[in-house]
C-alpha cells in the first residue's frame, strides 16, 4: 500500500491475499472501516469508540496520517461486509442517536489487522 493507495483498491488486495475474491465484483460487498478505539474490554478486547466506513475513493494512508485518534485510543482499519455497516449504521442514526457511538461494535470484522496497520 502507499499514500496514493484507495480504499477499494486496498479492499480488493486484501481479498485477493486471503482468497476472498475469486470472482469479479465480490470485492464490492466490502467495505474498509476506520475504527477507533482502545483495549479493555472483557480479556483485553478492543472497545470500539467509533466506526467510520471509508469512501472507496479515499486514501486510508493519508487519513492515518492526517487524522490522529484522541489520547488512550488508537485506529485501526477493519474490512466488513458493506452491507451490514451500511444496515447497522442507518439503524443506529435512525434509533439510537447519541446513545452509543455511531456504527459502534455491533459489527465483527471480516479481516482483523494488526495495530494500524491497513489490511
Amino acid at each position: 500500500a502507499t499514500p496514493r493507495s484507495t480504499a477499494r483498491q486496498l479492499v480488493r488486495e486484501a481479498l485477493e491475499r486471503y482468497g476472498l475474491a475469486p470472482e469479479e465484483g465480490t470485492s464490492e460487498e466490502y467495505v474498509l472501516c476506520d475504527v477507533v478505539g482502545r483495549p479493555g474490554g472483557p480479556g483485553g478486547a478492543w472497545q470500539v469508540e467509533h466506526l467510520r466506513p471509508v469512501g472507496d475513493a479515499e486514501r486510508p494512508l493519508v487519513l492515518q496520517d492526517v487524522w490522529k485518534p484522541k489520547t488512550g485510543c488508537s485506529r485501526r482499519f477493519e474490512i466488513r461486509r458493506r452491507q451490514e455497516v451500511e444496515r447497522v449504521c442507518e439503524g443506529e442514526d435512525a434509533e439510537t442517536a447519541g446513545e452509543r457511538p455511531p456504527c459502534s461494535s455491533a459489527l465483527s470484522p471480516v479481516l482483523s489487522p494488526v495495530g494500524d496497520a491497513v489490511v
